[in-house]
């Protein structure tokens, strides 16, 4: 847990009487995905050289004007360039030389690029190269424009665009840090304030509210309040940056390191750049795709399953008395809880909230119809709907009951790293559980083998790996073989 190794990393804390924070830290809204914010400013990129090719089939041309899979191939040759440049880093959407250099850069290597092909293909008889220059001069200022106003409308926003980031490290490190990037347009980040668990850091941080020790980051994150952690501390204090580089690997949030102070001493007049030591997983495009694709699935899954789901519904209370559906609490995406939904498949005296007793094979407490929906997983199908409502994924991570056991000793104390499985949401199947690690965990070793297969999963996501799981437990399913 953070508290314990927080404190070890810095020895001199023992004793030590930390101060109340000297000021409320500001409480900023969860901003906007950062992908969402460069879609949008990609989405403005591609419409001015739409636009721009629009225009030139008004303009009288010798050999005609360029043709709508032309200019469809331009703008995307064009946000592909830019993004290769950095153009739709988080920072460069608000503005700055280097996103207009990247921006216009890709627009001018791809119409250098379409001329160069014309003329290697032959494609002069229908399209004259020189028209590229003509049509680059009418996308230029219309690119322009669009990046000007995005990048103000981003910054007059700046609570629900920036990256909520909290320092970490001691005083003159972290005001250092900060005083760099007051008034810096082209920075996508909004301070809350600096922790330390030395109490003299508050003391020459250059008016940066206090937070309080490192302990304070672990409820600050599970709250959702901070998407970026930046570690200010002197390079040559290795031992202190890999303490909480190992601190936070657990959290999904986004870990940097700052420039050491004598790098800003020789790059004044640039913004620090930040040293990127940890990314939260599935995170950027990846998000997008992971989304789209838990929604999909969810919503063809509840096509398909709607008149299963009744008459499982149906059986389970004529099987015996109770509610159909039965809610259990699980720990989800970071640390926050949820009540997952499930068809009832014990009796309803029986009920096992906390999860106390694990379900053993030939369990007394599960009815006859529940005995039949564990061995298909059909008793999961209504997690479809914990999906549809933001809580789940519909592949990834089993979720697990707080206080579940293995071995007889929790869950945390058998593996450290088992926090890290709720970087990403839960999912209704997962790695594990088609690697047949699913089911009691009646010894250590089956929790071990569950949780490695887990942080593989997270660590080595892709669209081709979903896919992979969701044919394997479909055909285990189909099998009789509880995957899910």
């Amino acid at each position: 847990m953070l508290p314990a190794v927080a404190d070890a990393a810095w020895p001199g804390f023992a004793g030590v009487r930390l101060p109340e924070p000297l000021r409320r830290p500001r409480r900023l809204p969860r901003p906007v995905s950062p992908t969402l914010l460069a879609a949008l400013v990609a989405g403005l990129d591609a419409l001015a050289v739409i636009l721009s090719g629009v225009i030139l089939q008004y303009v009288p041309l010798e050999r005609g004007s360029p043709s709508p899979q032309l200019v469809a191939f331009f703008a995307a040759l064009t946000i592909s360039l830019a993004g290769f440049g950095g153009g739709y880093a988080h920072a460069a959407l608000f503005g700055g030389r280097r996103a207009i250099s990247a921006a216009f850069g890709a627009l001018v290597m791809g119409g250098s690029g379409l001329a160069a092909a014309a003329l290697v293909l032959g494609a002069p008889v229908t399209f004259r190269p020189g028209a590229a220059l003509l049509w680059l001069g009418l996308a230029a200022p219309m690119l322009l424009a669009g990046r000007l106003g995005s990048a103000a409308a981003f910054r007059a926003m700046p609570q629900v665009t920036r990256q909520r980031a909290v320092l970490v490290g001691n005083g003159p490190q972290a005001a250092r840090f900060a005083a760099s990037i007051a008034g810096r347009h082209d920075q996508g980040v909004a301070l809350l304030g600096l922790v330390d668990n030395d109490a003299s850091a508050a003391v020459g941080s250059g008016g940066l509210a206090y937070l309080g020790p490192v302990t304070a980051l672990d409820g600050m994150i599970r709250r959702g309040e901070v998407d970026q952690v930046i570690l200010c501390m002197p390079w040559a204090e290795e031992r202190r940056v890999r303490d909480m580089q190992a601190l936070l690997a657990d959290y999904p949030v986004d870990v940097c390191l700052a420039p050491d102070l004598l790098a800003y001493r020789h790059n004044a007049a640039e913004a620090p750049r930040l040293l990127r030591l940890a990314d939260r997983p599935i995170r950027g495009w990846a998000a997008v795709v992971k989304v789209i694709e838990d929604y999909a699935l969810a919503l063809g899954a509840l096509a398909i399953a709607a008149v299963p789901m009744a008459l499982i519904a149906l059986a389970v209370r004529l099987d015996s008395p109770g509610p159909a559906l039965f809610r259990q609490k699980r720990t989800g995406f970071n640390n926050r809880d949820f009540y997952v939904l499930r068809s009832r498949t014990m009796y309803h005296d029986a009920a096992d909230h906390s999860v106390r007793q694990q379900v053993m094979a030939g369990d007394p407490r599960v009815t006859r119809v529940g005995a039949i929906l564990r061995r298909t997983s059909l008793d999961e199908l209504p997690q479809i709907f914990n999906v549809l409502r933001g809580e789940m994924s519909f592949i990834g991570p089993r979720p697990h009951a707080p206080g579940t056991r293995a071995g007889g000793r929790p869950f945390e104390e058998v593996m450290a790293r088992h926090a890290a499985r709720h970087r990403v949401k839960p999912g209704l199947t997962g790695l594990a559980q088609v690697r047949g690690w699913r089911g009691p965990t009646e010894t250590e070793d089956k929790l071990i083998r569950r949780v490695e297969s887990d942080l593989e999963y997270i660590e080595t996501w892709s669209p081709w790996l979903d896919l992979v799981i969701l044919v394997r437990t479909l055909l285990a399913v189909a099998r009789m073989r509880n995957a899910c």
